[in-house]
C-alpha cells in the first residue's frame, strides 16, 4: 500500500486547526477530495494494459474521502481489475462445468479441453499515479495551509 504524507510541518497544521478549526478541516476535505481525482484520473489516463471497453477506465477506480482520509482503490465492480495491476502468471484454463472451452475467433469458434494463458504482465497504475500526482498534492495542500495561517 502507498501513503503520501501531505505535510512535513505538523506544527503548522496543528495551528490552523486551533486558529480557524472550520476552516481548516473544510480545507483538508477539500484537498483530500481534488487529492483522489487527480489520482483517479491519471491512473485511467496513463497505464499500459490495453482497453477494449473503457469499462476499467471509468468504473475500475474507487475513492472514498473521509474527514481525514483519502482510499483510492482498486473497485470491486470490476472483478479483473486486480489482475491488471498485479499481473498473473502464465496458466492453464479448464472447463468448470462443460466438457470444453469455446470461443470466437475471426473464422468462427474454436473448441478446447484446455487453454494455456500467458499471463498479464503487472501494470502498477494506481502506484505510478500516485509517484506522479504526490508533489502536486503536497504543494497544493502546502499552499492552502499557508493561506490559512496568514489570512
Amino acid at each position: 500500500m502507498k501513503v503520501i504524507t501531505l505535510t512535513h510541518d505538523f506544527d503548522a497544521l496543528v495551528k490552523a486547526f486551533e486558529a480557524k478549526p472550520e476552516a481548516t478541516k473544510k480545507m483538508v476535505r477539500q484537498q483530500l477530495k481534488m487529492a483522489a481525482r487527480d489520482v483517479r484520473e491519471y491512473a485511467s489516463s496513463h497505464h499500459n494494459y490495453v482497453t477494449r471497453t473503457g469499462v476499467m477506465e471509468r468504473q475500475g477506480i474507487a475513492t472514498d474521502v473521509e474527514d481525514t482520509r483519502a482510499t483510492i482503490s482498486l473497485s470491486e465492480s470490476v472483478p479483473y481489475s486486480v489482475y491488471l495491476h498485479e499481473g498473473t502468471k502464465a496458466h492453464d484454463i479448464v472447463p468448470r462445468n462443460k466438457l470444453v472451452l469455446r470461443w470466437a475467433t475471426g473464422q468462427g469458434f474454436v473448441f478446447s479441453t484446455r487453454a494455456r494463458h500467458p499471463g498479464i504482465k503487472a501494470d502498477p497504475f494506481l502506484y505510478n499515479a500516485i509517484d506522479a500526482m504526490a508533489p502536486k498534492i503536497i504543494s497544493r495542500f502546502e499552499q492552502k495551509l499557508s493561506e490559512i495561517l496568514e489570512g
